[in-house]
C-alpha cells in the first residue's frame, strides 16, 4: 500500500478550497506532533500494516513462551530455529520458559500460560507465541501465523501418539483433520500452540485460563475474537491432549507422580539439532548443552561462560533451575 501524501496548497485552491480556510499544519495550534522511538527493522517488519492499525513501541515483537520446562525430543531445537528464522525476518524476538508452580497439570499449565500473558504485557511486546514443550514447530511457523494480523490464530495440530481414537481426541470442534484449506473458523481449538495479541488481555478475564480449551474460546468469543485456524501451518506434537474423562482415579494419580517425579529429576532436554558442529554451524551451545540458535543483550548480561560458537567463547542465554 503506498503512503497517501496529503493535498498541497495549491491543489485545494484548484479543489476549490478557499485560501482563507487553508491551515498551515506545521505551525498552527491545532496540529498535533507524534514521534514514536520504534527501530527501522521494527518499522521495515511492519510494512503495510502500518498503515491500518494504532502505533506501537514494539511493532511485530514477540514473546515466545513455551509452557514448562520438560522438552520432549526434537521440540527445543526446532523452537530455536524458528526464533531465529523470525529474527532474520526483522521482528523482534523474545523468549521465556515458563516455571511449572504446581504437581497437578490441571493446576500448573493453567497457571503458566496466565503467567505468560502477564508477562507479555509487562514486557510491551505486541504478540505473545504460547507453546507447549511437545511441540515440533518448523521454522516458518511464527512467520506463517504473524502474517495473518489476526488477534488469535492456531496452528492445525497433527497428533503423533494418536493414543485415543480421533472420536475422543479432537483437535477442534469442528475437527480439521486435513490441511490445505487456508484460514478456517472454529468453535475452539486445542491450546498446544497460539499466536496471541497482547491486546486482548486487556479485557479477556482471568479465569479464562483455568478452563479447558472449549472454555478458553468460550471467553475468547465473549469479548469478540473468534477463534481461527491455520490449515496451512501443520504443528505435530508428540503427546496428544490430555483427557482426564478416560481415565481411572489410580491413573490419574500415577500420572501425576511421574510428572512431579520428572520435574525433580530429569534433564530438561534442550540439546542441539542431530550432527550440530559448534565449530562450524551456526547457533550456540551452553556448558550445560542447552542449545541457542541467538544470543541478545539480556542473554549476555544473565550468563555465565562456557558456551561455543564458530570457535569462539560466547554466554548462555538462561542460567538452570
Amino acid at each position: 500500500m503506498a503512503e497517501q501524501k496529503p493535498p498541497t496548497r495549491d491543489e485545494l485552491l484548484a479543489a476549490g478550497i478557499p485560501d482563507g480556510a487553508i491551515l498551515d499544519r506545521t505551525t498552527h495550534p491545532m496540529g498535533t506532533f507524534s514521534s514514536w522511538d520504534v527501530s527501522a527493522a521494527d518499522r521495515k517488519a511492519s510494512g503495510a500494516k502500518a498503515q491500518y492499525r494504532m502505533p506501537h513501541i514494539r511493532p511485530q515483537s514477540v514473546l515466545i513462551a513455551p509452557i514448562g520446562q520438560l522438552w520432549e525430543d526434537g521440540a527445543w531445537w526446532r523452537l530455536q530455529d524458528m526464533m531465529l528464522e523470525t529474527a532474520v525476518a526483522g521482528h523482534s524476538v523474545s523468549i521465556q520458559e515458563m516455571r511449572d508452580p504446581s504437581i497437578f497439570s490441571f493446576e500448573a499449565i493453567p497457571m503458566m500460560r496466565w503467567s505468560a500473558s502477564m508477562m507479555a504485557r509487562d514486557g510491551g511486546v505486541e504478540w505473545v507465541f504460547m507453546v507447549d514443550n511437545d511441540a515440533l514447530v518448523q521454522k516458518d511457523t511464527l512467520l506463517r501465523l504473524l502474517a495473518h494480523d489476526r488477534p488469535v490464530v492456531f496452528p492445525l495440530i497433527e497428533d503423533l501418539e494418536k493414543k485415543y481414537p480421533r472420536i475422543m481426541a479432537p483437535m477442534s470442534d469442528p475437527d480439521l483433520v486435513e490441511s490445505g484449506h487456508g484460514l478456517v473458523p472454529v468453535r475452539w481449538a486445542v491450546m498446544s500452540c497460539m499466536l496471541l495479541n497482547v491486546r486482548i488481555f486487556n479485557v479477556l478475564e482471568p479465569l479464562a485460563w483455568r478452563g479447558n480449551d472449549f472454555v478458553f474460546a468460550q471467553a475468547l468469543n465473549y469479548i469478540g475474537h473468534r477463534v481461527c485456524v491455520d490449515t496451512d501451518t501443520v504443528v505435530q506434537v508428540t503427546k496428544g491432549p490430555a483427557r482426564w474423562a478416560s481415565k481411572d482415579y489410580d491413573e490419574l494419580w500415577a500420572d501425576h507422580r511421574k510428572m512431579w517425579d520428572r520435574l525433580r529429576l530429569e534433564e530438561r532436554n534442550r540439546q542441539p539439532p542431530p550432527g550440530f558442529n559448534p565449530l562450524t554451524d551456526n547457533g550456540y551451545v551452553d556448558k550445560h548443552g542447552s542449545y541457542l540458535a541467538i544470543l541478545n543483550s539480556v542473554a549476555r548480561s544473565r550468563s555465565s561462560p562456557g558456551a561455543q560458537s564458530n570457535g569462539a567463547n560466547k554466554e548462555q542465554l538462561w542460567r538452570p533451575s
